[in-house]
C-alpha cells in the first residue's frame, strides 16, 4: 500500500511540476493581450484599456485618425466610452459631439486568425461586432489588424488598423 501510495504522490508532484512549467512566468499571453481590447472595454474601464496597449503603439480608427502612444489611444477611447467629462479635451483629437457615443456599447471579438511574423511578433486579424452605438439602431461589423509584441512573458499591442465593413451610421 505504501508503495502505491508513493508512487501516485510521485505522479501528483511530476503533474503539478508539468502544470506548473506550462504557465506563463508573468504578464499576458497573445490571445490574453487581444482579449484584454473588448474585456477592459465592456467594463468602461480605459485605465485597463490602455494597459492592453505597449506605451509606444499605434491605433488607427475607422475614420483614419492615427493616434499614436498609449496615453492618445486612452484618452480618445475615454471620450467616445463617455468615462472622461467632455470637457476635459487635452489630447483628444475626435470632434465634441463623439463624447460619449460608446457609452452603452458592447463590444465582441467574433474570430481571430492569428499569425506569427516571429517568435515575439504576431499579427492578429479579428472581426468585431459593437453593438448600443447611439447613433444607429444596427449593429456595426468591422475587422482589426493588431500587431502583437511579446518580451519577458508578457504581451502588448503594439499597432492596430481597424477597418469597418458596410458603415450603417449617418
Amino acid at each position: 500500500m505504501r508503495i502505491v501510495l508513493a508512487h501516485f504522490c510521485a505522479i501528483l508532484l511530476l503533474q503539478g511540476c508539468a502544470g506548473t512549467a506550462q504557465q506563463p512566468v508573468a504578464g499576458r499571453t497573445v490571445t490574453e493581450a487581444i482579449q484584454c481590447f473588448p474585456d477592459s472595454w465592456n467594463r468602461f474601464d480605459m485605465v485597463a484599456f490602455g494597459e492592453c496597449f505597449a506605451t509606444d503603439a499605434d491605433f488607427v480608427n475607422v475614420t483614419a485618425t492615427w493616434w499614436k502612444g498609449r496615453a492618445s489611444i486612452q484618452k480618445n477611447h475615454a471620450y467616445l466610452l463617455g468615462t472622461i467629462d467632455a470637457a476635459d479635451r487635452d489630447g483628444v483629437t475626435l470632434p465634441p459631439q463623439s463624447h460619449g457615443i460608446f457609452k452603452a456599447t458592447t463590444l465582441t471579438f467574433k474570430s481571430t486568425e492569428l499569425r506569427s511574423l516571429r517568435p515575439d511578433v504576431q499579427i492578429a486579424r479579428v472581426s468585431w461586432q459593437i453593438t448600443g452605438d447611439a447613433r444607429t439602431p444596427q449593429p456595426r461589423n468591422g475587422l482589426l489588424m493588431l500587431v502583437i509584441t511579446s518580451s519577458g512573458g508578457h504581451s502588448q499591442i503594439a499597432a492596430v488598423q481597424n477597418t469597418e465593413i458596410a458603415r450603417p451610421i449617418k
